[in-house]
């Protein structure tokens, strides 16, 4: 067997002295390093490990208890055996109190005192890691269960309290440990859950299994139901040593059963807009793709024949075509960002006056005339802080729609009213008019007013304006009656900030 041993001794005399004792020992091998100062110890200890210290509470550089305190901060699992003199055996006490595994007198050693001391102080070095590595494993898995568990007495009275259920009750540890089960006020919720835990706290001290499901009263206030057990835990003859108080959460089990429900909702609905999306393309791509078709084929066939104004007539045909396919792409794309919460907001200013003026002259010439576009302004419109990309979209899909579902020569209003800090715009057409039971949905992706007949339409325009308030911290109004008219309001805060 070879111990390392280090020996802390400032007297030379008596480190000689242990150096002989241990080198007449027989059946054990020793590695001695000797040192006068706790500051060579400690570097000693910084560098390798030793089996065991012999160490002299007196020394040139650290006296007293100190010295056991500073080493065993430097080197805790190394076995500390103190040397004392004949009048400090209350020193050597409190030194193996605080941590030390034996002592020794000094004039009383012998060679085989010296080497029992130095073997049962390591052995018992050994023990205490065991102890307290298997503490610290149980410590773990105790504090890491989701569950709420305490061990107790026979009797209810509070051994062990884990950290689930401190963070449930709200309590420390020395407010429970100690004390019995039912003085804690998470029982205080029912008297008879109560006398459910006192009746089943003396079935389980006769050793019977207990189990039932209480309500418990949280430290917020809130009621949860639990599937609470008391586990009695025996010895060899049967008699009860502790009980294993847990109580889980059978809400969880109930929320992820409503979690499921949902997601299957959601992907039900992902599948109807997946379905409702292919129809849309499918058919919204294939006029305009049966428009370009159609007149590149006359002009391929026929151009050499034609007049310019009719060539044109083509080519302005293909242009709005392709023009038509454009937006409704970049529609797709905007609900893209939408369902995927990535459409950005980056406000910038804004002159409203100018960006309305120029807005309905372009809403005006895509219209070809057919409605007069009236632009109402009230209060000063020049400076705002808002997304122009989203305010574009916000009021070209609500102009478009209104002129798309107005009879020709019927008139489109834009008011813009700049007041209290918000802007408030308002779109009123006097066109079809919204079914009252479809303006609950009608800013829906994909849904569309059931009196569009044969409109076009992709569903797409509404459910863009609603995000794009959204992100401008804004509000959307709708007012409209069937064969009447439609008045879309939006109120949005004149300086948009992101961050808020």
């Amino acid at each position: 067997m070879w111990i390392k041993i280090l020996l802390v001794e400032d007297n030379p005399a008596d480190a000689d002295l242990l150096a002989e004792l241990l080198e007449v020992s027989v059946g054990v091998e020793w590695e001695l390093v000797s040192v006068e100062f706790l500051h060579e110890a400690i570097a000693h200890l910084s560098k390798q490990p030793f089996d065991v210290v012999l160490l002299d509470l007196s020394l040139p550089d650290s006296r007293g208890l100190e010295t056991l305190t500073r080493l065993r901060e430097v080197a805790p699992d190394a076995a500390m055996v103190v040397m004392t003199g004949l009048d400090d055996e209350a020193i050597a006490l409190e030194s193996v109190r605080l941590g030390a595994q034996d002592y020794i007198v000094k004039g009383q050693i012998t060679t085989q005192l010296l080497v029992r001391t130095i073997r049962y102080a390591i052995e018992r070095s050994q023990t205490f890691q065991m102890l307290r590595e298997s503490e610290r494993r149980f410590r773990a898995i105790f504090d890491s269960s989701f569950q709420l568990t305490k061990l107790l007495t026979p009797e209810g009275i509070v051994l062990e309290v884990n950290e689930t259920a401190l963070e449930f009750t709200g309590m420390r540890s020395e407010d429970i440990v100690g004390r019995p089960i039912w003085e804690q006020p998470i029982w205080e919720l029912s008297p008879h859950a109560k006398q459910q835990l006192k009746a089943g706290l003396a079935k389980a001290g006769m050793g019977e299994f207990f189990r039932s499901e209480m309500d418990l009263l949280g430290n917020s206030g809130q009621i949860v139901t639990v599937d609470f057990s008391l586990k009695p835990v025996k010895n060899e003859t049967g008699q009860v040593l502790l009980l294993i108080a847990e109580a889980r959460d059978i809400s969880d089990r109930k929320l992820a059963t409503a979690e499921i429900l949902k997601a299957l909702a959601r992907e039900k609905e992902l599948s109807e807009l997946r379905a409702k999306f292919v129809t849309m393309v499918s058919h919204e791509f294939r006029t305009p793709l049966t428009t370009i078709q159609f007149s590149a084929g006359l002009l391929q066939d026929y151009s050499s024949q034609w007049s310019e104004d009719k060539k044109s007539t083509h080519f302005v045909r293909i242009q709005l075509a392709i023009k038509r396919m454009t937006e409704l792409l970049e529609d797709i794309l905007v609900i893209g960002k939408i369902e995927a919460n990535t459409l950005q907001f980056q406000p910038v200013s804004l002159n409203l006056e100018k960006f309305c003026r120029q807005l309905v002259e372009e809403q005006q010439l895509n219209d070809s005339n057919q409605h007069p576009i009236a632009l109402i302004l009230s209060g000063d419109n020049t400076d705002a802080q808002m997304d122009e990309k989203l305010l574009r979209q916000i009021l070209g899909n609500l102009l478009s729609n209104a002129l798309k579902y107005s009879p020709p020569g019927n008139s489109v209003d834009l008011h813009v009213n700049n007041q209290n800090g918000e802007v408030i715009f308002q779109i009123q057409d006097r066109g079809i008019g919204i079914p009252q039971a479809d303006q609950k949905r009608i800013l829906e992706t994909f849904y569309r007013a059931t009196n569009v007949g044969h409109i076009s339409g992709t569903g797409l325009g509404l459910a863009i304006v609603k995000r794009a308030v959204e992100l401008h911290k804004g509000k959307i109004a709708i007012n409209s009656q069937e064969g009447i008219g439609t008045t879309f309001t939006i109120t949005l805060p004149l300086v948009s900030n992101p961050d808020q």
